[in-house]
């Protein structure tokens, strides 16, 4: 069944959940697409398209400046709604896929011009996206390229790249490279064609066997440089250097050197020299949105789970997947953390989930909060801290105000604070623009400063709660206080052990997993739970004078003169000892809680009064 949307002009004009399964009533009208049908997008007609038409035929339908061609995603190959994407076949195209992508077929009231309309009755009748537009994971542009512009270089790397990538044999390379020479390059090779394809064709070879592409030269060090960036897939992301070792990406200086020194054996100062020129040979990476690779060829995106050969993203997850995994140390642990509370549970796994969504996540911030020790805090963090791996970082509350600290999250899904102090916080942009998912920009020591778009979830434990200056809130509307009031009778030693085994991570992870698939169900949302409510609002009175007030004297503030409700407010503080503020900072945060003042005659006077407005806490 295909589902139409109906446009105003190229925008939905309702929420996609209301659709229709004809198009006749509307005048403007897009199919909406599923995570199975992949739309390709060309912006031109030229005969490279016209001929990948032609090897595979499938529905077309003409755009106003290119075409649409849609085809079956194919299992294994990851698409995601991608602008000017490199194809296999060289040709740069954009990808529409997945739930809430569409693509429009229907303008003022004509239908776009169609071929192979037939598989309008049935798209998952469509034929399978071909290997020549799967996605390449590279930057450079094929297209029109002419002699002295590289053409040599950029094809010997494009080739080289969809070998590896999609293990492709030697006379789909030939015909490939045959491909991009006549319709893609705007000039052709000529006899150097014939050089290039059996030059990728013995590099692959080399790499498969593990030999050295070229003989390493210690004298020069700019074409071991080379060499190495080749051999050992060095890539340069966020001011810091990746190498491929087993089947990931690991930045790890002292490593990377160890790798170097199997190879070949420099001085010290070549080391350093070595380091700077991989800098600028190897590939930089510009892209910030990733997946997650998991072992055995799995990767995460978007929640789900794909098994697909994906190439660089710096977030590598030790976790075996495995489909209905289960632990019932990790269970029983669970049950006993959340005292049984089946509101907390599912909160505290979305939260696990929310540490794998990298992107389109809900920013929250969770703070594990109890007075009385053995309470199983400590040994939850340090669950945590096992699956998570080397994506795990420990900054303090306080650390989020030193730029350089901050810097280490870059390449972090979770940061673990644990037993912070319970401190006045006069300064928290940082943690607030971290909070939010802003980008902040960092300085790592002895670098250039970036900009970092901050992907790591942030948990803290406590005894106390701190207290934020900034009541603005931003803040209040992204922190999650989960009560910790259990208390261990009886310890295991091992636990620790237990909670930290393969199996036990293996069901971690589906945990996560599942706690993903309800925040999307949920419109990007935790669960509600009335415990965390309780909990997270009796923080926020605790540590709101104006909160503190309200919450007690409602009756002092609903339909009386403003400067009477903040002199209430003001002996309110006295008494209890509390921080008082200001009378424009006192509206603002009344404001903040659904309070608005409006003009009102009272006994013959025209006053400022208070009335409440529908507004959540």
């Amino acid at each position: 069944m295909i589902k139409y949307i109906e446009l105003d002009g190229k925008v939905p004009k309702h929420s996609l959940d209301i659709f229709s399964t004809t198009h006749e009533h509307y005048e403007d009208a897009a199919i909406l697409l599923n995570s199975s049908i992949v739309v390709v997008d060309f912006d031109e007609r030229n005969e490279a398209i016209e001929k990948l038409f032609r090897l595979f035929p499938t529905l077309r339908v003409e755009t106003s400046r290119g075409c649409h061609l849609y085809y079956q995603k194919p299992k294994g190959v990851m698409i995601k709604n991608w602008t000017g994407k490199l194809t296999v076949s060289g040709i740069n195209v954009d990808y529409k896929t997945g739930k809430k992508s569409m693509a429009v077929i229907k303008q003022n009231g004509k239908l776009r011009p169609m071929q192979n309309e037939r598989f309008l009755g049935d798209l998952s009748a469509l034929p399978m996206l071909p290997v020549y537009l799967h996605p390449m994971h590279l930057k450079h542009v094929l297209t029109g390229l002419v002699e002295h512009q590289g053409r040599n270089s950029a094809l010997f790397t494009h080739l080289l790249t969809a070998k590896e990538m999609y293990e492709l044999d030697d006379a789909f390379i030939e015909e490939l490279a045959h491909f991009i020479d006549e319709l893609v390059f705007g000039e052709p090779l000529g006899k150097e064609l014939i050089h290039v394809i059996e030059s990728v064709n013995q590099t692959y070879d080399k790499k498969k066997k593990g030999q050295a592409v070229q003989f390493l030269n210690e004298k020069d060090i700019v074409m071991t440089s080379e060499v190495l960036v080749s051999r050992l897939d060095i890539k340069y992301y966020q001011q810091k250097l990746y190498f491929k070792q087993d089947d990931h990406y690991v930045h790890n200086d002292n490593k990377l050197l160890r790798e170097i020194d199997k190879l070949i054996k420099l001085k010290p100062n070549q080391h350093k020299q070595l380091i700077e020129l991989f800098k600028i040979k190897s590939e930089y990476i510009e892209e910030q949105d990733f997946p997650i690779k998991l072992p055995g060829g799995y990767i995460i995106d978007d929640g789900e789970v794909i098994e697909a050969d994906y190439g660089f993203t710096p977030y590598y997850l030790d976790v075996q997947y495995q489909e209905g995994a289960y632990d019932e140390h990790v269970d029983q642990f669970l049950d006993f953390f959340t005292m049984n509370r089946k509101d907390l549970r599912m909160v505290i796994e979305e939260m696990f989930g929310h540490i794998l969504m990298t992107h389109s996540f809900p920013h929250i911030v969770f703070f594990f909060q109890g007075h009385k020790g053995n309470n199983g805090k400590s040994t939850f963090l340090k669950m945590i801290s096992e699956f998570a791996g080397e994506l795990a970082s420990q900054l303090t509350l306080n650390d989020f105000n030193d730029a350089t600290s901050v810097a280490f999250l870059e390449g972090k899904l979770v940061n673990i604070g644990d037993d912070i102090d319970a401190s006045y916080m006069e300064q928290s942009k940082n943690f607030k623009t971290l909070a939010s998912g802003d980008p902040i920009m960092v300085r790592p020591i002895y670098q250039q400063p970036f900009k970092l778009k901050n992907r790591a979830t942030l948990i803290f434990t406590c005894n106390d709660m701190p207290t934020f200056k900034d009541k603005s809130g931003g803040i209040a509307r992204r922190v999650v206080v989960i009560p910790c009031d259990n208390h261990v009778k009886r310890r295991d030693l091992d636990l620790d052990r237990k909670l930290s085994s393969p199996n036990a991570k293996s069901y971690i992870l589906r945990l996560a997993l599942e706690g993903i698939q309800r925040i999307k169900a949920n419109g990007g949302k935790l669960t509600d739970s009335l415990t965390i409510q309780a909990k997270t609002k009796e923080y926020f009175i605790a540590s709101d004078s104006v909160l503190a007030f309200e919450s007690e004297n409602q009756h002092l503030i609903l339909n009386r003169p403003a400067k009477d409700v903040y002199n209430a407010y003001v002996a309110f503080c006295m008494e209890n000892g509390l921080r008082e503020v200001g009378k424009v900072e006192f509206g603002r945060r009344l404001a903040n809680v659904g309070y608005e003042s409006k003009q009102s005659w009272i006994k013959g006077k025209n006053q400022r009064v208070y009335v409440k407005i529908d507004k959540d806490i």
